[in-house]
C-alpha cells in the first residue's frame, strides 16, 4: 500500500506541475474490499501542506499518512490520494517565508524530472520510494473505453 500511495502522490504532483498549480492540503485514504467476508476497515486523513508541486514533498507526506492509517490484519483493496486547496502560484494567500525546501532548486529539479520523463516515457526517472508497477497495479478489467479521447476505442460501424 505504501508503494501505491507513493505512486499516486507522484502522479498527482506531475499533474499539478502540468497545470501550473500548487497543493495546500492532501487527503489519503485506504480501505478493504466491502464485498467479501474479510474484516472491514476504511479510514482517511486530511491534512494541510506547505504549498507545493514537488513530488518528493508530496510522496513523503502521503506515505507518512498511509503509515498512520495502516492496521495489521486486513487485506486492503484500495488506496488513494486527493489533493486539495489548489492554487496558482500568483494566487497564494501568503508566501511562505521559511520553506522547508528551496523553492528554486525544487522547481528546477521537477522541471528536469518532467523533461526526462517526457522524452523517455513516464516513470523513466522517479522519486525514491517508488517501485516498478509490475510489482502491483490497479485492476482495470472493467475500465470503460475512451471513445472521446482515443481513436483506437472508436466504435466501428459496418453495414
Amino acid at each position: 500500500m505504501r508503494e501505491a500511495v507513493a505512486a499516486y502522490a507522484s502522479r498527482a504532483a506531475e499533474k499539478l506541475r502540468r497545470f501550473g498549480m500548487l497543493a495546500g492540503a492532501m487527503q489519503v485514504f485506504m480501505r478493504t474490499n466491502e464485498f467479501n467476508n474479510d474484516p472491514r476497515y476504511a479510514n482517511q486523513v486530511t491534512f494541510d501542506l506547505e504549498e507545493t508541486a514537488d513530488s518528493r514533498s508530496l510522496i513523503v507526506a502521503a506515505t507518512r499518512a498511509a503509515r498512520a492509517l495502516w492496521r495489521d490484519g486486513y487485506r486492503y483493496a484500495k488506496a488513494g490520494v486527493i489533493l486539495l486547496d489548489l492554487y496558482e502560484p500568483m494566487d497564494l494567500p501568503i508566501a511562505n517565508m521559511f520553506p522547508s525546501r528551496d523553492p528554486e532548486k525544487s522547481k528546477s529539479l521537477m522541471i528536469a524530472l518532467d523533461a526526462i520523463n517526457g522524452r523517455f516515457g513516464r516513470d523513466s526517472v522517479s522519486a525514491g520510494g517508488l517501485v516498478e508497477r509490475k510489482v502491483w497495479s490497479m485492476r482495470r478489467r472493467n475500465l470503460s473505453p475512451c471513445y472521446t479521447t482515443r481513436l483506437s476505442d472508436l466504435l466501428k460501424v459496418r453495414s
